[in-house]
């Protein structure tokens, strides 16, 4: 889909709120900008879904012209060059998977052909397929090395691995369209694509809100919010691509050590000072779960507020004191406001 919506300008106080929402990178994004002059909010708006469009060239593992299903082709068979940006890209997610201690693994995708959540899964693959699977699940096995001039090289250990961005490069296309939008001279404006979103400045003369959803509620149902302001923002939940069968929901976030869906957590909420490390986070502390996932965040110089499997809400101290709960929260689901 390649239709726009048109900008919008809503006015708050003395600037204007410039807002355009457009699919980028399998979802929809949002760019907003806060101006005095809402005439030069387009080229912002431009630049930075045009990082968004280049990640979703460059790593997007469900694109067969990309850089990265390249890779993923030559699994087991050498190194193949890459370009800088899915290098860097990488490298993140590798030294992610090491600090994490492999609970956020890119290579988890070996198993993507299995766990199906776009509507067509009735039951959970068989164990005897995930035995088999499970040990191409192993970040160990993606190398990286320097190639003359730009970019890399970058090889797959062993046939049938597969690495998947979809828990890193949005995080990676935010932080690059901030840095963008920096050098262009904006200080004050929202990015959001999906569950994540990265918050410069101030939106107008107040802070930016967001709110925090509730895992077992519908989409504009709010457990709590805060405050926001040159932080990232990023919610992993078990309630957007999941499927129930046998009384069990089985949902998109898998534990790389057991290659099956995390029991831990409902959901959890990570806000850092990047976006990449609140997506490595959000699927770290999800996975972990209770007190120490907290305690992982927190390791990172970040917060964290995790639901766990039972429906209890534990959060960091540094953000205890800021959540508004619910029914104080406003009911925006994770949209800003």
């Amino acid at each position: 889909m390649t239709a726009v919506l048109a900008a919008l300008a809503l006015a708050v106080g003395p600037v204007a709120l410039v807002t355009e929402t457009r699919p980028a990178m399998g979802s929809v994004a949002t760019v907003t900008i806060v101006t005095a002059e809402p005439s030069r909010a387009a080229p912002g708006i431009e630049a930075a879904f045009g990082v968004f469009a280049r990640v979703d060239a460059t790593m997007n593992e469900w694109r067969p012209d990309s850089p990265l299903s390249t890779l993923n082709a030559r699994a087991g068979r050498g190194w193949v060059a890459l370009p800088g940006e899915l290098c860097e890209a990488l490298a993140l997610a590798k030294a992610g998977a090491e600090r994490t201690g492999g609970l956020f693994d890119p290579t988890w995708a070996a198993l993507s052909d299995l766990w199906r959540f776009d509507g067509t899964a009735a039951a959970p693959p068989p164990d005897a397929l995930l035995r088999a699977r499970c040990p191409l699940v192993d970040h160990r096995g993606l190398e990286l090395r320097p190639r003359a001039g730009r970019g890399c090289e970058a090889r797959l250990a062993r046939a049938g691995m597969r690495v998947g961005l979809g828990g890193l490069a949005k995080g990676w296309a935010l932080d690059a369209a901030a840095r963008t939008l920096r050098f262009l001279g904006y200080r004050d404006f929202l990015l959001q694509a999906g569950g994540d979103l990265y918050a410069a400045g101030r939106r107008g003369e107040e802070p930016w809100h967001v709110a925090i959803r509730d895992p077992r509620g519908g989409p504009l149902d709010a457990m709590a919010a805060l405050d926001v302001s040159d932080r990232a923002f990023s919610t992993t939940g078990d309630y957007e691509h999941a499927f129930d069968a046998g009384g069990t929901r089985y949902h998109h976030v898998i534990d790389p050590r057991t290659c099956r869906p995390a029991p831990a957590s409902r959901a959890a909420t990570i806000l850092a000072r990047t976006a990449v490390d609140a997506e490595i986070l959000g699927k770290a502390v999800f996975i972990e779960g209770g007190a120490a996932g907290i305690a992982r965040a927190e390791a990172w110089g970040a917060a964290a507020v995790v639901v766990t499997g039972d429906g209890g809400v534990i959060a960091s101290d540094a953000l205890r004191a800021r959540l508004r709960t619910a029914p104080d929260a406003a009911r925006s689901g994770a949209a800003p406001r």
